[in-house]
């Protein structure tokens, strides 16, 4: 954009950046509008916005099975770690969706005091999200 313009009130856009910025804002099911519509017309960019813009948050939007396909690969240490920070409502939703095995072990951390340990539920959280990234990117399970 020309300096005339950005005196007349005009905006530079950085691109890239301020889309995951506000991929990053919108509701799940604007996001996934956008990226399917985005998807038809240049595929490349779809995967690396969807990509950007995916947090540990993110894993909440993915529907069952690929939420299954996700918790069922991580240790059940590792998943106690992370669930202990999430609300209750998606701690249940991803233990009811493994083995009752898994589950209990992963409770039985949960109910641990993990307040000394919030870098360590942290990490377990990149952990998992780094494997659904992962997973998608092999198209074994769909973000948006």
């Amino acid at each position: 954009m020309s300096q005339k313009n950005l005196e007349n009130g005009g905006v530079f856009i950085n691109g890239k950046k301020q889309v995951i910025e506000l991929l990053q804002k919108m509701d799940a099911s604007d996001k996934a509008k956008l990226l399917k519509n985005l998807r038809f017309r240049n595929p490349t960019l779809a995967k690396e916005l969807t990509e950007s813009c995916l947090s540990f948050e993110s894993i909440w939007d993915l529907k069952d099975e690929c939420l299954k396909t996700v918790v069922s690969q991580v240790q059940p240490a590792i998943l106690g770690l992370a669930l202990s920070l999430v609300h209750v409502k998606n701690q249940r939703r991803a233990l009811s969706l493994i083995s009752r095995d898994m589950a209990i072990k992963a409770f039985d951390i949960m109910q641990k005091d993990l307040t000394s340990n919030r870098n360590e539920c942290f990490k377990a959280q990149q952990k998992i999200l780094d494997l659904a990234m992962s997973l998608h990117r092999n198209r074994i399970i769909q973000f948006y």
